[in-house]
């Protein structure tokens, strides 16, 4: 993250400034906003307690009381009793509430607690990458060494052959001019490369998670769940619960046969 802020900045920024004043301190704002922002979100994601469940009284009948521990199991690795919509993560040692999955990019679990700043991040980062990729594209063709073509010119109509031709030889004309690229031009064509390819993975990965969120669902208890109830749960309320809308925006959104939520 830092390197595509900073490779970003480097490489981009003087092609920015060169056209005017003015467009270079509104691209740097946006870079602020959008670092700051991508920043916060995976701190909150990475840092923060992924949701630890309530601490529930267990032993004897007096301890507990009959009833208090309905539809709960036993986790054998914390050796106290878990909540139905408790997993155990044996990456983090401790069970947690709401467990969505283990993320290794951010070193720390999803669950009821940030989830929400998760989805944020991926949003975030979604919108980053794009900037960083149109930024990249945009100063690359400014820095790009010209390019020379033999044949191109003496091409005349239009047929398959010589459409294919022309392709041909505008991309051995690119890479012709590839070899004599700067260090600023060789950065920017990874910088548009490493984040175009990083915004189609978050993209997926944010849509898998809204889709579970749509269902009142995470990822295990979607994995746990049988096809019979796959479709009892969808309702576009749960993604207003999920993200702490006011009930009143829901009246707007069209129901579903809503028998679960994505509760937090």
């Amino acid at each position: 993250m830092l390197f595509f802020i900073c490779g970003g900045v480097w490489a981009v920024y003087p092609v920015v400034f060169s056209i005017s004043y003015f467009t270079g301190i509104l691209h740097s704002t946006m870079t602020a906003i959008l670092s700051v922002t991508s920043i916060s979100t995976f701190s909150l994601s990475a840092f923060k307690c992924a949701g630890s469940p309530h601490s529930i009284l267990w032993g004897s009948y007096p301890v507990v009381g009959k009833g208090d521990l309905d539809n709960y199991t036993f986790c054998h690795y914390c050796s106290k009793p878990k909540s139905p919509r408790t997993h155990h993560c044996r990456s983090c040692g401790m069970c947690i509430l709401d467990m969505d999955h283990h993320c290794p990019f951010i070193g720390n679990c999803v669950g009821a607690s940030n989830h929400r700043y998760f989805i944020c991040f991926l949003i975030s980062a979604i919108i980053s990458t794009i900037y960083a990729s149109i930024m990249a594209a945009y100063a690359g063709l400014h820095v790009w060494p010209p390019l020379t073509y033999k044949s191109l010119g003496h091409l005349n109509g239009f047929t398959s052959n010589l459409a294919l031709r022309a392709v041909k030889e505008i991309a051995i004309a690119f890479l012709s001019s590839a070899v004599h690229l700067s260090a600023r031009g060789l950065v920017l064509v990874y910088l548009f490369v490493a984040s175009a390819s990083v915004q189609i993975g978050l993209a997926i990965l944010l849509w898998q998670q809204l889709c579970f969120i749509y269902e009142g669902k995470t990822y295990l208890s979607n994995l746990k769940s049988s096809r019979e109830d796959a479709d009892g749960g969808r309702d576009c309320r749960n993604l207003l619960r999920f993200f702490g809308c006011p009930c009143s925006a829901s009246r707007y959104l069209p129901a579903g046969n809503s028998k679960k939520s994505h509760k937090k």
